[in-house]
C-alpha cells in the first residue's frame, strides 16, 4: 500500500540520517519499498529545506513527478499558500495537496510537528505492516507521521471543465434569443469559455499522464530490486508490483 511518511527528530540531523540508513536497510530486507526520500530542516524563515548531502543519500527519484517535493512544499507554510523562493525552497499549493494524494489535516499535522530547525525525513514507500519502520523510528526518538496516498476522484481541473461547459451551454442557450447587438459580446465570451474549457482538458490529460509515468517507473524500479533477491523477499515485491500493476490499469480503463 503507497503511503507518504514523515519523521520528526528534534533539531538532530545525525539521527535524520541514521533514520534514513535504517529505511534503506527496511527497503533491502523487503520489509518496505522506498521510491524516494528527503532529510529537510524547518528554517528560521519557515521554509522546510532540503538538506543535500550526495554521500548520504539513499536513493534517487524514481517516481518522475517529484512527489516527496511536492510535499516538501506544502510543509513549508500553510495550505494553499507560496511558502517562499529562496535558494533551495519549494512551494506548497492546494494542485500539490491534489499530486500528492494526502489531506490537508495530514500536512497541517506534520507542519504543527516540524517547527523551526527540528529535522525530518520523508518518503514515498509501500509497505504491507507498520511495525517494522515503527519499531525503528521509536528506537531512534522521531515521531512519526503516516498517510496512504489517496486517488482525488474529481480534480480541481474537472471542477473547472464542468463550470466552464455549464457556462457556455448557458451562453448559448441565451444567444438564442439575443438581439442582433448582444451576439458579438456573447459569441466572444463563448471563445473565451471554450479557451479555458481546452486548457483544463489539457491540464487533466497532462496529469494524468505523470501519473502513469510515476506508476511506471515504480513498477520497473520494484522489478529490478525483485531480479536481485529471492524467497520472501521477492514475493513481496511482487505482490506490490501486482497492486501497482492492477490500480494502472484499473487508472487507464476509467479514462
Amino acid at each position: 500500500m503507497e503511503k507518504f511518511i514523515v519523521v520528526v527528530f528534534d533539531k538532530n540531523e545525525a539521527k535524520a540520517f541514521e533514520a534514513l540508513r535504517a529505511i534503506e536497510e527496511l527497503d533491502k530486507i523487503g520489509e518496505i519499498s522506498v521510491y524516494d526520500a528527503q532529510i529537510v530542516v524547518k528554517t528560521p524563515s519557515g521554509l522546510a529545506r532540503v538538506i543535500d548531502e550526495d554521500d548520504n543519500r539513499a536513493f534517487a527519484f524514481v517516481g518522475g513527478g517529484g512527489l516527496v517535493g511536492a510535499l516538501i512544499g506544502l510543509l513549508g507554510g500553510p495550505v494553499g499558500a507560496l511558502v517562499g523562493a529562496a535558494a533551495g525552497a519549494l512551494t506548497g499549493s492546494i494542485g500539490d495537496i491534489e499530486m500528492t494524494g494526502v489531506t490537508d489535516d495530514f500536512v497541517n499535522d506534520v507542519s504543527k510537528a516540524l517547527k523551526v530547525g527540528k529535522v525530518a525525513v520523508i518518503a514515498d514507500i509501500d509497505e504491507d505492516w507498520v511495525t517494522p519502520l515503527d519499531t525503528r523510528m521509536e528506537e531512534l526518538g522521531g515521531v512519526l507521521f503516516r498517510r496512504i496516498r489517496s486517488v482525488v476522484k474529481t480534480s480541481q481541473h474537472d471542477r473547472d471543465a464542468v463550470a466552464y461547459q455549464a457556462e457556455m451551454d448557458q451562453l448559448k442557450a441565451e444567444r438564442k434569443q439575443a438581439r442582433a447587438e448582444r451576439l458579438a459580446k456573447i459569441d466572444a465570451k463563448i471563445d473565451q469559455l471554450r479557451t479555458k474549457l481546452e486548457a483544463a482538458i489539457e491540464r487533466k490529460r497532462a496529469k494524468m499522464q505523470a501519473h502513469q509515468q510515476e506508476r511506471k517507473a515504480k513498477i520497473k524500479a520494484l522489478e529490478v530490486r525483485a531480479s536481485q533477491t529471492q524467497g520472501e523477499i521477492r514475493s513481496r515485491q511482487e505482490n506490490r508490483i501486482a497492486a501497482l500493476r492492477k490500480e494502472y490499469a484499473e487508472k487507464a480503463a476509467a479514462k
